[in-house]
């Protein structure tokens, strides 16, 4: 049963896309508050809450606003011009609040009326060791450790790929829903370079009880199915499982990289050529390679929308997305994830030595960028090879995730 005051709180906030393009001045004041605290900090989680940012894909029975992927990308793009880490926090949850939206009613249920926003980790890619299942009456008795749980010290939920749960026929990898009163967080696990505020630290469950209807078959995620007891219907659920993660790791990668031309802007209007004394801004080339940056990166950027609302199209026509189709989409934006890396370097080289100071919002940005553009979901090579097998007619490995 939905939440009445979360459905009343639904119509405040209309426009997420909006609402946090409002919130980044605010955020980028915080940015390197966020960064040194390394986690997203509560006041920022409210603020993120408040702009409607961790219900765009909650389902409207649940107050949410069951926005598709190309419109989260735009709001994302939005954060990431003002924290990179809050960005990269904001399209993850929306990805995985959708695959949430997946599993039977009765889960739907524990998530969204348990009184805590819906932000929900989920750690699905092989993170997982150290791991015990017992079949128990009803569920199972879990134990284990898993690495990378971005935004783990403000979720509500994780949720957590077991590869060996205990089947009819044998092993039958499932995802397995917890909440926060279940699982303990290692504070000390989360050492990096870059992306240091989306507090990615490792989780610890000790002999935890899963009830059977926070199981989801896994195979049946994958090719883009739903809990047989799940009565969401809206396209976003129809979605291709990983194109709508692709997407969800793209856009705060695009938008740094955004960011990061903005930055550059701003640097030339200010800066003067030691050996001239010249004002850059009135250099010729500085301003072809602003303009150039610019007009890049926001191809990119539409160039995912564009594509992410097509799929949508598709799938509200009831078409069958292929997977060679899915395949030309996610080597799409691993390709533009490489182009806007590209420009992005053009830019640190170019500013020379005012990027080492530690602690310049540039050199924030150089660390997050590589950190983001390093994901495996946006790595050519890989989606590269499965696609180049499909167009070359040959088979697929068995466990390619497209």
């Amino acid at each position: 049963m939905s939440n009445p005051s979360v459905v009343e709180i639904r119509h405040e906030v209309a426009d997420p896309t909006a609402a946090a393009r409002a919130l980044q001045p605010w955020l980028k004041a915080q940015a390197s508050r966020i960064e040194a605290a390394n986690c997203i900090p509560p006041d920022v989680k409210d603020k993120l809450v408040e702009a409607g940012l961790f219900r765009m894909t909650v389902p409207r029975r649940f107050g949410g606003l069951e926005l598709d992927p190309a419109e989260t990308s735009r709001a994302v793009f939005e954060v990431a011009r003002g924290c990179g880490s809050s960005a990269w926090l904001t399209g993850l949850v929306a990805a995985n609040v959708m695959m949430v939206g997946k599993f039977s009613d009765q889960a739907q249920d524990d998530v969204f009326t348990c009184g805590r926003p819906a932000i929900v980790p989920m750690l699905t890619g092989g993170v997982g060791h150290d791991i015990s299942i017992t079949p128990v009456e009803g569920g199972i008795r879990l134990s284990g450790k898993w690495r990378y749980a971005s935004g783990i010290d403000i979720a509500s939920w994780v949720g957590l790929l077991l590869q060996q749960m205990p089947g009819q026929d044998g092993p039958c990898p499932a995802l397995v829903l917890v909440p926060q009163e279940e699982f303990t967080i290692d504070q000390s696990s989360w050492n990096v370079v870059g992306m240091r505020g989306t507090g990615s630290k490792n989780v610890v469950l000790e002999d935890v009880f899963v009830p059977e209807h926070r199981f989801m078959d896994w195979a049946r995620l994958q090719t883009g199915g739903r809990h047989p007891e799940c009565s969401n219907d809206g396209s976003i659920y129809r979605y291709p499982l990983n194109s709508a993660f692709a997407i969800s790791v793209a856009a705060p990668t695009l938008g740094t990289a955004a960011t990061v031309q903005e930055t550059y802007a701003e640097i030339v209007k200010g800066r003067v050529a030691s050996g001239t004394g010249l004002a850059q801004v009135q250099d010729r080339i500085a301003q072809i390679a602003v303009a150039s940056g610019a007009a890049i990166i926001d191809l990119l950027c539409e160039g995912l929308v564009t594509s992410a609302a097509e799929m949508t199209r598709r799938v509200e026509a009831g078409e069958t997305i292929s997977l060679q189709d899915r395949a030309l989409f996610r080597m799409r934006i691993a390709t533009s994830v490489s182009i806007a890396l590209a420009e992005a370097q053009k830019v640190f080289r170019s500013v020379g030595g005012s990027l080492l100071p530690v602690g310049s919002p540039l050199e924030r940005l150089f660390r997050d960028i590589h950190a983001m553009s390093s994901h495996f979901l946006l790595q050519e090579d890989p989606i590269g090879e499965l696609y180049g097998r499909m167009l070359l007619d040959l088979d697929l490995p068995q466990n390619a995730r497209i």
